[in-house]
């Protein structure tokens, strides 16, 4: 038989593949890094293999859902969705597979979903690892950090988000566990001391350091390599220098060879504006990032001298416009100046950036002078602490770990610690002591030394001659230390008794490094810079630390320096503006629903006392020979649109809960008010009694049920809410509406001041539950 002319020149049929044909598997999201503006496609094909990781196998029966995670996050990108959203959903996913790989259960899975979510899970397991107490210092190498329950809730509803993308049908997966309760920690404003201090020296940086910038640029003038600003140190002026060049030391992996110098003059003005802006407008973080030109400045028809300026930003996830007023007639919170602030901003901005509309307002400049795509806040923090010498008013707490540190390095050890992540995805504590060299301990030394004197003075500490004196002990168990500064002024500051020994040893320790010295005529410094067998020499700046050594002894935000977050800055000003009948006051400064303010903004003691001190003021100035006290305070009543003052209605409020409290440690008249069915006077009705209501664990639905600020009362909230809790461990098969009734409580619980809540949890945890709850008290709870 005649072959085939096909085969004429060939045994084996040639498979030709034309690559234009392919369309390769793409496996992107929409991105976006902490640090940077910019979204990017971000490849999750790793996420295909073993532990997350291109170097293991890849697991073929991944690539469906993952495909379908990819196109779902897409897809809420393109409806407006937050990519901060997608970026979170992804870490949580990548947690999850590694967790998954480790355990050798499918993620893809409802064994795997219950294996990390379910009531004997890996969440659980972490949940119970966290003891917020502990710094990360006062623990051992290995500890579990643990996380809270709110962020295991956090993750657990991000998982099964991801996992419904995926294709799976992980909702319904929710009732075959416990659901994740916890109290979310709020955000402690600013005290009265931290807001002088903050405002103080970021308004003294950014208006003395801005108009120079500013002059520079429109006169096209040479910039010159330092810049001066003076600092009030406890009545003494430190003159510090701020270096202008952009220059950095090195890229990275950036290709384009640009990087973000933060310590650069301009980048800390940026860092200052950032947060005045957050004083002045109380935006959310994203918001003030997303502030754009062009600004309008309004004149008051009426009243010329009057200007107004209204700052726009967009909110992604309300899908919202926000904004904010910045006015220069004087506010009772002092803001006055926000035009000045707002105008010498937007001319910066504009001279070193753009002035297109939708440019950005705030922004760093790269080592070409170009606007950057990053605004690296945590490192802008980092250095504005250190130059303004922003110290914490409880870094005493730090005091111990401090001392532990200075004895170490005079012992020519270090203590490294570090957080690291394991197998199962669990953060442990990796602390090691090791061998220092001669050179590094001197520096620690000196370090440390330093911190340990700057939590007993807010004097400035460069300078100070040796010896230092000692005063006896006063009455009060104290000693002052006094010294004297190479330009003779003499100060001191007090110590307690206990302390004396670590001061003294900080005296040996100065005197045997002046000892030393090459030059015997030149100065004995308490502290210096230089080597140990080098003349004596000051450290630029006020203080001897750098930026980055808070993270070398793993010392948290606002142990040491305070911390720098917007939501601060927010909780402080609805602190100041919170009025009884003044919410819209808060919710036009915040920018938040009416119960959003209820729950986080409006519950503390620092507010009321606010109100009752302004109401209190204003009654003052009405008093007069012809006014007497109650008819001052009807007038301000009458000014105010109010029944009543603050004080007075805290006052009765306290005289009439104190006596009407039920078991729980609720609010109660005996008359339930429930909406649908009254089940007390289905009791009353079967009895044929008028009883009071004592169907305690009815409360929650209870219109009438409210926290009574008073500690006794929230002691007897907590215990009911823990045997709520601990009821559901014995009885796992209990009605899911008892996760509503303890979500209920604990949201009648965050009506209590903080201080009164804290006050009964120093009784809960010392004495356990209030004798008067126990789980007979939860059972009806369980089973009505």
């Amino acid at each position: 038989m005649a072959k085939s002319p096909l085969a004429k020149n060939s045994k084996v049929i040639k498979h030709i593949r034309n690559s234009k044909n392919v369309i390769p598997i793409a496996f992107h999201i929409p991105y976006r890094d902490c640090r940077s503006r910019i979204v990017t496609d971000f490849d999750i094909s790793h996420l295909l293999h073993l532990s997350a990781n291109v170097k293991y196998d890849r697991i073929e029966k991944r690539v469906p859902y993952l495909m379908r995670f990819c196109k779902n996050a897409k897809l809420n990108v393109q409806q407006g969705k937050s990519v901060n959203t997608v970026t979170a959903l992804y870490e949580i996913l990548r947690g999850y597979i590694v967790f998954c790989d480790y355990a050798k259960v499918d993620p893809f899975s409802e064994e795997g979903y219950l294996k990390f979510a379910g009531n004997d899970g890996e969440l659980r397991h972490r949940i119970k690892m966290y003891h917020p107490s502990k710094k990360l210092w006062e623990r051992c190498n290995g500890d579990e950090l643990g996380i809270k329950e709110t962020t295991a809730s956090g993750i657990v509803s991000g998982l099964r988000n991801i996992l419904d993308w995926c294709g799976l049908s992980a909702s319904s997966w929710a009732i075959l566990h416990r659901g994740f309760t916890g109290n979310q920690s709020p955000f402690r404003g600013y005290s009265e001391q931290e807001e002088k201090l903050l405002v103080s020296r970021l308004s003294n940086l950014f208006f003395t350091i801005a108009p120079q910038l500013i002059a520079v640029k429109k006169q096209n003038l040479r910039l010159p390599d330092k810049l001066l600003l003076s600092i009030d140190m406890d009545g003494h002026l430190e003159v510090i220098s701020i270096k202008t060049s952009l220059e950095t030391q090195s890229h990275g992996h950036n290709k384009k060879q640009t990087s973000v110098k933060p310590s650069a003059a301009f980048n800390l003005v940026m860092g200052a504006a950032y947060h005045l802006m957050c004083f002045f407008t109380s935006l959310n973080d994203s918001d003030i990032q997303g502030l754009a030109h062009p600004i309008i400045i309004h004149t008051n028809e009426r009243d010329k001298s009057l200007q107004v300026v209204k700052v726009t930003s967009s909110k992604v996830r309300a899908n919202r416009e926000v904004d904010a007023l910045l006015t220069n007639e004087s506010f009772d919170i002092n803001k006055h100046n926000g035009v000045e602030f707002i105008k010498t901003l937007e001319t910066l901005s504009k001279l070193y950036g753009n002035s297109d509309e939708g440019s950005e307002l705030i922004y760093n400049l790269n080592n070409k002078g170009e606007p950057s795509k990053y605004f690296n806040l945590k490192e802008l923090n980092k250095h504005l602490s250190v130059q303004l010498n922003l110290l914490s008013p409880n870094r005493a707490s730090t005091l111990p770990w401090f001392i532990e540190l200075f004895y170490s390095y005079r012992n020519e050890q270090a203590i490294k610690i570090n957080k690291k992540t394991n197998e199962l995805g669990r953060v442990i504590v990796s602390k090691e002591h090791h061998k220092q060299t001669k050179s590094r301990t001197l520096i620690g030394a000196t370090n440390s030394a330093y911190c340990i004197l700057s939590c007993y003075t807010d004097l400035p500490l460069k300078g100070i001659l040796l010896p230092l004196s000692y005063s006896d002990k006063d009455s009060e168990g104290n000693i002052n230390v006094s010294f004297e500064y190479r330009n003779g002024d003499s100060h001191f500051f007090t110590v307690p008794a206990a302390a004396i020994t670590i001061i003294q040893d900080i005296e040996l320790f100065a005197t045997e490094l002046a000892d030393m010295q090459c030059t015997k005529s030149h100065e004995r410094l308490l502290l210096k810079r230089g080597g140990k067998n080098a003349d004596p020499r000051d450290w630029d700046g006020i203080s001897l630390i750098t930026s980055a050594q808070m993270n070398t002894w793993s010392i948290e935000p606002n142990e040491y320096f305070i911390s720098l977050v917007s939501s601060r800055w927010r909780e402080m000003t609805s602190n100041q503006v919170y009025t009884d009948n003044g919410k819209g006051s808060v919710q036009s400064i915040l920018q938040n629903l009416l119960s959003t303010i209820d729950k986080h903004y409006a519950n503390g003691d620092p507010s009321l006392n606010k109100i009752i001190i302004s109401q209190a003021i204003q009654v003052m100035e009405q008093l007069s020979e012809d006014i007497t006290f109650e008819d001052a305070k009807r007038e301000v009543l009458a000014k105010l649109g109010i029944t009543m003052l603050a004080h007075d209605e805290w006052k009765k409020k306290q005289e009439k809960e104190k006596v009407s409290t039920n078991p729980n440690g609720i609010y109660c008249n005996g008359q339930q008010n429930t909406e649908g069915k009254n089940t007390q006077s289905e009791t009353n009705n079967a009895m044929g009694l008028k009883l009071p209501c004592i169907e305690y664990d009815m409360c929650y639905k209870c219109q009438a049920a409210k926290a009574v600020d008073e500690v006794q009362s929230i002691y007897k909230l907590l215990s009911f809410i823990d045997v709520l809790k601990n009821a559901l461990d014995y009885y796992p098969d209990a009605k899911g509406e008892v996760h509503e009734k303890i979500s209920a409580f604990e949201l009648i619980l965050d009506a209590a001041s903080e201080d009164v809540y804290e006050g009964a949890m120093v009784l809960f945890n010392k004495n356990g539950r209030h004798p008067r709850v126990t789980m007979d008290h939860a059972i009806l709870a369980l089973y009505r």
